[in-house]
């Protein structure tokens, strides 16, 4: 079994789910995970987790993600993009002032409070949310905390005078579980327009760049897949990491708890032959398993 993580430039569409399936394949194994979930319209940097390292998801996607993308003004539709129906159009007589769209992208910086929109795969009752918005059902459901630590403009937009609409280019740097989609309807509405995304590309995201990535074709044609895999070993950087001796690895490998450590830091990995083997955290004076990683192959 690989244990580790590949970063897969996702194509449109693809489901996230879609890109799992075939790497299942690929990687002739079922535990193929991802960190965080891309529209099928949306391109860009998709974090896939083998093996052991799907453990890891929740240490793995703490960090900020950042999406470069286009939005137009002066459309709405009921998806918040252009997979959906236009449910609301209104006609620009001139591009929107450079002052009043900095205004309204400024505004969002900061935490606040998203409701996902019904085309999510958020659950409510054991369903995804699509799957209701399919059958014409809006739903009551609750808002969920991001930040945004950037949202802005990124060089001339461009008017289309015959259609009345703007179209910006822009960069959003997000916490996980934002939508962009609604990000830009709600940047729409500080304007007093509708607003829709027109397409999205995921370019950071868990402490990882696009740029860094492996096209899925070309994984897919590879013979030798296992090439594009980043070990276990190095993984979240900036844990520190401390390596047991033989004494230690059969408490480790039972779950047991071990004692004061040299380094006195919380959490930590601990690794035993140069292997990632788990992350133990420091509680009530005893490093205590937090993740159990135990593998052999990696």
């Amino acid at each position: 079994m690989y244990n580790g993580i590949v970063l897969v430039d996702k194509p449109a569409g693809l489901t996230s789910f879609d890109v799992v399936a075939k790497l299942r394949k690929i990687f002739q194994q079922k535990q193929v995970g991802y960190t965080g979930t891309l529209d099928p319209s949306v391109t860009g940097l998709l974090v896939i987790v083998l093996g052991k390292a799907t453990k890891l998801i929740d240490y793995l996607q703490e960090n900020q993600k950042q999406y470069r993308g286009t939005l137009i003004l002066g459309l709405k539709t009921d998806t918040q993009d252009m997979d959906g129906q236009v449910t609301e159009m209104q006609f620009l007589k001139e591009a929107i002032a450079d002052f009043k769209k900095k205004a309204a992208f400024d505004s969002f910086l900061g935490s606040s409070d998203q409701l996902p929109p019904m085309y999510s795969a958020v659950k409510v009752g054991g369903k995804h949310l699509y799957e209701l918005a399919r059958k014409g059902e809006t739903i009551e459901r609750k808002s969920r905390k991001i930040k945004v630590m950037g949202f802005q403009q990124v060089g001339g937009s461009k008017f289309d005078a015959s259609k009345g609409q703007e179209y910006i280019n822009f960069v959003a740097t997000v916490s996980k579980g934002t939508y962009i989609r609604t990000l830009i309807e709600d940047f729409g509405a500080k304007l007093g327009l509708p607003a829709t995304m027109m397409r999205l590309r995921r370019i950071e995201a868990d402490g990882y760049d696009v740029k860094n990535s492996i096209n899925l074709e070309e994984i897919l044609a590879s013979k030798t897949p296992r090439k594009f895999i980043i070990p276990m070993e190095k993984l979240l950087p900036t844990l520190p990491k401390y390596s047991v001796g033989s004494d230690d690895w059969q408490l480790i490998k039972n779950g047991g708890w071990l004692k004061e450590l040299p380094i006195s830091v919380s959490p930590v990995k601990i690794f035993y032959n140069n292997s990632f083997q788990a992350i133990y955290e420091k509680q009530d004076g005893f490093y205590k398993p937090k993740k159990m990683l135990i593998h052999e192959d990696h």
